[in-house]
């Protein structure tokens, strides 16, 4: 589809078509095909321009009830990046074109509540219009250190419905998202001197007078969308996985290699394609930003990394901000109370680039580290630290006991599953698994139910590790 600006004409037309997918949904449920995109409920539509430290958005969201509601729930990331929580400024909101009260809530002011009595299945449209003040910051969200605008979290966003509203607060530990599939059309407007790396693909540049220029951007079925905004050297291929033409795009300002970077990425993209089901979309797209205490930063098609670290260390983010996209992108999960489940395997999955590479030294080596790792946490469990893998966000008291239970402990369970199961029946598990589970949400029970279809019932082996602090 191509990105449209959303007309009164255009937004009866859609909404038609959203009531007719919310009604015909238990069609779309029994897709067999699940490797593919489905219809989605929700819709973006945001026209922006950036001037400076400064967004200015008009934005659009075309959303489908799921059940009887007198309130719409929106997380408002952008007031999380701001030291005084208050980085938007909302100028007007309307629902189906008449004006609405609104409420700011939530820890850091990241809640935003409408009031709405919507019935199962009907349709509301929200507009919205906003200011972003970025702050400087290498975030998400924010000018960073070497003048790239990091583009993330901007943008109310529709909370997650799960027998009923989910209100979690916001927290700086880990990644407090947890969303549905969504499919977004954005138009940006920025000085024609930046490049733009993007979720989705840019269908059409065109200038605008006044030294700026205008982008279109499609970015469908995917869990998030963000961009990065500033002055970088483009490097794009072409490759094929599973038939299907990918458009590959490298934005990056200090590399000495980025034919190799280029090269690394294809062959991520393409391992994982083969090991876990083909990558399911048609662009995706790396950029090098500053990013203050992480390696990388994952989004749908879409993944920012930070070039503060050694060549190995480069790569090393590099596939596991790809193999995001299998884990969190198009298998979401509850990133606030189960976050091993997309980063216990894909930092599992960086560890398994090196096996299947035939480097299995490296494979142990970084398995023996974390495992180290881990221990030395789990040997201060007499001074509050718990190995607890299901457990939220907020109870984590440090990122270093987070990265040790979510990452380190949750490849290490893979690595268990593994070596339980062999090479083979691993891989068609997690092939299971990601098929199952594609354009959803995937659970601890879908992960069991996938490896005892290949013959395994791990469910006691899963539960001794998420809900107690050993490791076997």
């Amino acid at each position: 589809m191509k990105a449209f600006k959303l007309t009164s004409n255009k937004i009866a037309i859609v909404a038609a078509v959203l009531i007719l997918a919310a009604l015909s949904f238990t069609l779309f449920a029994c897709n067999s095909d699940r490797t593919k995109p489905q219809d989605t409920s929700t819709y973006y539509d945001i026209i922006a321009e950036l001037n400076d430290d400064v967004l200015n958005v008009t934005q659009e969201i075309l959303y489908v009830a799921p059940e009887d509601e007198n309130r719409i729930v929106l997380n408002v990331y952008a007031n999380a990046f701001s030291n005084t929580n208050n980085a938007i400024n909302i100028l007007s909101v309307q629902i189906n074109r008449k004006t609405v009260d609104y409420e700011i809530y939530g820890a850091k002011n990241t809640l935003m509540k409408l009031p709405c009595s919507l019935k199962k299945g009907h349709t509301a449209s929200i507009s919205l219009k906003y200011r972003v003040t970025l702050p400087k910051s290498d975030t998400r969200l924010g000018i960073t250190a070497n003048g790239i605008s990091n583009l993330a979290c901007f943008y109310p966003v529709i909370a997650r419905y799960e027998n009923g509203w989910r209100e979690d607060a916001y927290c700086d530990i880990g990644d407090p998202f947890y969303h549905d599939i969504a499919s977004f059309y954005v138009s940006l407007t920025v000085d024609e001197s930046l490049q733009v790396a993007s979720s989705g693909k840019i269908l059409e540049m065109t200038p605008t007078g006044n030294s700026k220029k205008t982008i279109e951007i499609e970015a469908e079925n995917i869990r998030d969308f963000a961009m990065a905004v500033g002055k970088a050297y483009v490097l794009s291929d072409v490759t094929e996985i599973d038939g299907r033409k990918v458009d590959l795009n490298y934005f990056y300002f200090e590399d000495p290699y980025p034919q190799q970077t280029l090269k690394h990425i294809e062959s991520s993209l393409a391992t994982f394609s083969k090991i876990y089901g083909a990558y399911p979309y048609d662009v995706f797209t790396v950029a090098q930003s500053n990013l203050s205490g992480a390696g990388g930063m994952e989004y749908g098609t879409f993944v920012t990394v930070s070039k503060i670290m050694s060549r190995d260390e480069y790569f090393d983010v590099i596939t596991h901000e790809t193999a995001h996209q299998w884990w969190y992108n198009v298998v979401g999960s509850d990133q606030i109370n189960a976050p091993w489940l997309d980063e216990g395997l894909t930092e599992f999955s960086t560890a398994y680039f090196h096996y299947l590479s035939d480097d299995k030294a490296k494979y142990n080596a970084e398995m023996a580290s974390m495992r180290k790792s881990y221990s030395a946490f789990y040997s201060h469990e007499n001074l509050g630290f718990s190995g607890k893998m299901n457990r939220p966000l907020s109870s984590y008291v440090t990122d270093g006991e987070y990265v040790a239970v979510t990452y380190f402990k949750g490849a290490l369970l893979f690595d268990a599953l593994h070596s339980l199961t062999g090479d083979a029946k691993f891989q068609s598990a997690l092939k299971r698994y990601f098929d199952e589970n594609a354009f959803g949400i995937a659970t601890q029970t879908a992960l069991i139910n996938a490896f005892k279809a290949e013959g395994f019932d791990i469910s006691k082996l899963i539960n001794r590790w998420t809900e107690t602090s050993a490791i076997i």
